[in-house]
């Protein structure tokens, strides 16, 4: 019998990675007539400090976080529409503030009914995924449903690598 997803969750953070995840949650959810549900999940941490406001460390400036939440629930509706215009005939969408790693691995999915979680392959460098772990490699180590880590584009082809030149 052949796997057939249901609810297809896709993190989604403006990143070219994420981009190319999408597409392929896209098609892979056109292709099994399920629900697509695509997030992103905001952290406190990532506002602190910012803003114009000459309050001590630590102050997480509201305006800052408002703004970036617009930015990500119009982020999130371009993707349904595009979801939409592929043929997905359920698209699902949600903003939320969190711990990426442990929403996208645990809280997320099960609040969904997920039963496939695709996610675009890290952009982060050797010494950034030593220091931080990436959130692609702990949600593969501790989601509650099957994950694909995509690398490629929807033709398959890998992001284009420079090749040195010789002098």
């Amino acid at each position: 019998m052949t796997q057939k997803y249901q609810h297809i969750l896709v993190g989604v953070d403006g990143s070219r990675q994420a981009k190319r995840a999408l597409d392929k949650a896209i098609a892979v959810a056109a292709r099994n007539q399920a629900e697509l549900i695509i997030v992103t999940v905001l952290s406190g941490g990532q506002f602190v400090g910012l803003g114009n406001t000459e309050v001590g460390f630590g102050y997480v400036d509201q305006q800052v976080m408002d703004e970036s939440r617009q930015h990500f629930e119009d982020l999130v509706q371009q993707y349904r529409q595009r979801a939409q215009d592929a043929g997905v005939q359920q698209v699902t969408t949600s903003v939320y503030y969190g711990h990426v790693k442990t929403d996208l691995a645990k809280t997320l999915p099960r609040e969904f009914h997920a039963d496939l979680i695709m996610l675009g392959a890290t952009g982060a460098n050797v010494v950034e995924r030593m220091m931080l772990g990436s959130t692609a490699g702990y949600v593969i180590g501790n989601a509650v449903c099957d994950v694909l880590l995509v690398r490629t584009d929807l033709s398959n082809r890998s992001k284009k690598l420079k090749t040195p030149t010789l002098g």
